[in-house]
């Protein structure tokens, strides 16, 4: 061990560093070449319709979520959900939250659970 703490990684933009479009470009296009169904995902939300009750215990639990799936030039769609969650963040009927939708298969979506811990 020498002593000398190792230098902080360069920042985006810098030289010889991908800025992160071009590496959100390279996660684009791995996606389509694994034909990835979120290769071509827009932005949209779910607009939670039903929710199962959380038990009292334990922290994390499964919620089972019904939901409908909106994002421009995609139709509504319905979807059913069973996701891990944190009994603190639970979802409510009437949530909104935000997600990348796949025109072809509006089920096959990612969501941003992060968004109930704004709640």
């Amino acid at each position: 061990m020498s002593g000398v703490a190792p230098e902080p990684p360069e920042p985006p933009g810098a030289p010889g560093v991908p800025d992160e479009s071009e590496f959100a470009q390279a996660v684009a296009w791995l996606q389509r070449l694994s034909g990835d169904p979120l290769a071509e995902a827009v932005p949209g939300r779910i607009r939670i319709d039903a929710v199962s009750d959380a038990a009292p215990r334990p922290r994390h639990q499964e919620c089972r979520i019904e939901a409908t799936v909106e994002a421009p030039g995609v139709p509504p769609a319905p979807v059913v959900l069973e996701v891990v969650i944190d009994r603190r963040f639970w979802p409510r009927v009437g949530h909104v939250l935000p997600a990348r939708v796949p025109p072809a298969d509006p089920t096959a979506l990612e969501v941003e659970w992060e968004a109930l811990r704004a709640r």
